[in-house]
């Protein structure tokens, strides 16, 4: 019996294992001459550590990275033996990432793609998503799990990167046992409907951290909110745990769970209530994806009224989405000045001595002062991290 993995496609690698008397590793490369020995060094040192015994390996390449062919070597031998080791030689060195930094955009990228996947972190998304739950087959999950662990391991994000993971009853469990290795920022828990759901998962952190020996790293957690059911308790997920940093609205799973089509109309509610549920327990909200690529125009119209509407960012399935929903989510030099203008009339009200503050010939309660001086504050954050 052998097992077989990974594709013929550019960036991509085939694996093949199966039992021999002796161990055998053959490994083929379109530039062999360059490649070869490297690749095969690669091989060799990873099939060790896998415990790799009495089992001919072939090894064809069409352009993978090391961590591809290290996590499809890893996949197969796993396939074959079950008992085979899954833990990392080193686990990487991630800081935690700031509970309130700037959320503008998350991008989803399918987890068991090596093209898509390739240079995903310098596309500027203020969170790097990848996806094991919709994007990946059924038959395909351990596959990207796997994958999805080497990447973490091997690049560095400059911005942070989450996983969303399968639920947990479907897999999700199996997905934290590997990619928790890579040190992600946050974990995003699908179709999330109870606070039981989220101290769950955040159970199950806690347990996989511990035994990796993260006792001082803390894990974020996303549930996206996609279900009536979720909806309605939105207030409860929303303070399940201060792990929560953010919620975020899956439109397309909502409306069929609903049984309406996706108009404003019929997800103003929805929307509305995450807002209002994450404001109130002091977390961030963002509003779902924009399916149609080719609508910009639609992009930049839904996500300037998700902003309208208080979330403070939005889904991305396309590097291209970014920008515009960045400049949707971040302060225009108008609302800037403005706001300083704001500030500035308080200041020298206080400077004076006056108990009220008017600028123009207009009236400026506390809740204007206090929503100004947030703008600066938001503002002050993107131009530290150097986003645009």
């Amino acid at each position: 019996m052998s097992v077989r993995v990974g594709t013929d496609s550019k960036g991509d690698c085939l694996v093949e294992i199966a039992a021999a008397e002796v161990p055998d590793l053959n490994v083929s490369t379109k530039n062999a001459g360059l490649l070869e020995a490297g690749l095969r060094n690669v091989c060799r040192t990873w099939l060790e550590h896998l415990n790799t015994e009495n089992e001919a390996v072939t090894v064809a390449d069409f352009g993978a990275v090391d961590y591809v062919i290290r996590a499809r070597l890893e996949t197969a031998a796993r396939m074959a033996r079950p008992q085979a080791t899954s833990r990392l030689v080193e686990m990487p060195s991630r800081e935690m990432s700031e509970r309130d930094r700037p959320r503008r955009s998350r991008l989803y990228v399918p987890g068991n793609n090596p093209r898509l996947l390739s240079g995903i972190e310098v596309h500027g998304a203020d969170c790097v998503l990848l996806d094991l739950e919709d994007s990946v087959p059924p038959d395909g999950k351990l596959a990207a799990r796997i994958l999805v662990k080497h990447l973490l391991a091997s690049i560095r994000f400059s911005e942070e990167v989450w996983v969303r993971i399968n639920p947990l009853d479907a897999g999700g469990i199996e997905d934290l046992e590997d990619i928790l290795q890579g040190q992600p920022h946050g974990v995003c828990l699908p179709k999330a409907e109870s606070a039981d759901d989220v101290r769950r998962l955040v159970a199950e952190l806690a347990r996989i951290e511990a035994d990796l020996g993260f006792a001082e790293r803390r894990t974020w957690v996303m549930p996206i909110l996609e279900t009536a059911r979720g909806i309605l308790r939105a207030e409860e997920i929303a303070v399940a745990d201060e792990r929560v940093v953010i919620m975020a609205f899956g439109a397309e799973d909502f409306t069929r769970d609903v049984g309406a089509r996706r108009t404003d109309t019929a997800l103003l509610h929805a929307r509305a209530q995450i807002v209002l549920a994450a404001k109130a327990a002091g977390v961030q909200a963002s509003d779902t994806v924009f399916a149609d690529l080719g609508d910009m125009e639609g992009l930049a119209a839904e996500s300037a009224d998700a902003r309208g509407l208080g979330f403070d960012g939005k889904g991305a399935i396309n590097p291209r989405q970014i920008a515009t929903i960045h400049r949707a989510f971040s302060p225009t030099e108008e609302e800037l000045a403005a706001a300083r203008e704001v500030v500035a009339a308080a200041r020298e009200a206080e400077t004076r001595g006056l108990g009220a503050v008017s600028l123009n010939g207009r009236m400026i309660d506390q809740p204007v002062l206090e929503r100004a001086r947030r703008l600066i504050t938001y503002a002050s954050k993107l131009s530290q991290g150097g986003r645009s």
